[in-house]
């Protein structure tokens, strides 16, 4: 696929993830087809409130609706707030972008029925007076996918034409682990799914080992410094959720701290770093396993996305698991595997602009490819709609594809 030319439209993508660190925005040129140009990614932590007010909106409480209300405001202010500083970073105005998409936050995911994404994207649209795309799952949903993963389709963008190994997977270790084999004929060009936890449970148990200063394991001391009690893994990998093949997702709602308490509960010796290294082999073992039973060929190269990827104790990991597949980061290949998420749904709204179909049977399951997001006028409605009716007519949209 094309690489995006320098004239290609600014677009900012803008998500927070389940592990509700932090937003991350990135900046790229891109037309919504072939492989986007990267400029510019920031990351602004959430004051320790408003993450704790998220975590505890992903399970059901008191005034649930009012707190939810007034958070995805509270957020949206702050999605503006990062657009903006980005655009100050990489020395680029406001009313030079032509598109913001917005992921938000998920607060529940509940496939098939509902997933639910929070930060209002109108809000958004009127601090910086841009279109912005948000609400991406639910059209996947509607067609009977379970509206997750949704990364692969710009993994596929990035990676599938760029490698001519028979099997390639990139694997996105964000709080939940999602995998994306690309893969030649006769195998199909893309398979996908979640796999389970890649950081959720870790940092969760580093959070309550450090009373709250640590909302992670950094470098992976801890697992480093503990020992695997197989017992305890076993339990663990006895999870009904690895036991479905791909397409599947899932979320905090299967791997949440409740499910931490009762694996604490059953194995109290498992509070300390020995417990956030067998932690970390759930981790590596579930995507090893699924990886393996999904592919048609031996993998030759994984790549690693998303925070996990910092993390060296994981990539050892998931390097001992898969001997014979080349490890390495996304950002060796010439992408941030920090900013890669956030780049994906600033490209998927420039898709959802042009109406461009986008999905994958083997991705969500959904029986058929929809346009991915909801819109929400800004300042630039009327140039927007313009850039899109431009674009389409040097690049006719298809009527029905995947990426």
């Amino acid at each position: 696929m094309p690489q995006a030319h320098n004239d290609a439209p600014l677009v900012i993508g803008l998500m927070s993830g389940t592990s509700a660190d932090g937003i991350d925005a990135a900046l790229i040129r891109t037309t919504g087809e072939g492989r986007p140009q990267p400029i510019a990614y920031l990351e602004t932590p959430h004051p320790a409130e408003i993450r704790d007010e998220i975590l505890a909106l992903q399970q059901s409480g008191p005034e649930e609706i009012e707190r939810l209300g007034e958070m995805s405001r509270r957020l949206a202010e702050r999605f503006a707030e990062a657009a903006t500083a980005l655009c100050r970073q990489a020395d680029v105005r406001i009313h030079d972008i032509a598109l913001i998409g917005c992921h938000g936050q998920t607060i529940r995911h509940r496939p098939p029925h509902f997933s639910l994404q929070i930060g209002s994207a109108a809000i958004i649209a009127a601090r910086t007076g841009v279109t912005t795309v948000s609400d991406f799952r639910t059209p996947d949903m509607a067609l009977g996918g379970e509206g997750a993963p949704l990364a692969p389709y710009y993994h596929q963008a990035l990676f599938a034409d760029a490698s001519d190994s028979a099997c390639d997977v990139v694997v996105n270790l964000g709080g939940i682990a999602n995998v994306t084999l690309l893969q030649k004929p006769p195998a199909p060009p893309i398979v996908a799914g979640d796999t389970g936890p890649a950081n959720a449970l870790m940092d969760e148990l580093s959070m309550r080992l450090s009373g709250g200063l640590e909302c992670c394991d950094r470098d992976g001391q801890r697992a480093a410094a503990g020992a695997v009690d197989a017992e305890a893994l076993a339990w663990l990998m006895a999870h009904p959720y690895l036991k479905r093949p791909l397409p599947k997702s899932t979320g905090k709602e299967d791997f949440s701290p409740a499910l931490l308490d009762r694996w604490l509960s059953a194995f109290p010796a498992m509070g300390g770093n020995d417990g956030v290294a067998t932690l970390l082999a759930f981790t590596t073992q579930s995507i090893a396993e699924a990886i393996l039973q999904a592919a048609n060929s031996t993998p030759e190269r994984i790549i690693l996305c998303g925070g996990g990827a910092n993390n060296p104790a994981l990539r050892r990991q998931i390097a001992a698991r898969l001997p014979s597949a080349r490890i390495l980061t996304s950002a060796e290949l010439g992408v941030d595997h920090n900013a890669m998420e956030a780049e994906a749904f600033a490209w998927l709204a420039m898709r959802a602009l042009r109406g461009l179909p986008t999905g994958d049977t083997a991705v969500t399951g959904a029986h058929g490819a929809a346009i991915l997001g909801s819109l929400s006028p800004g300042g630039n409605w009327r140039d927007a709609l313009a850039l899109a009716a431009r674009l389409n007519a040097a690049s006719p949209a298809p009527t029905n594809q995947t990426v």
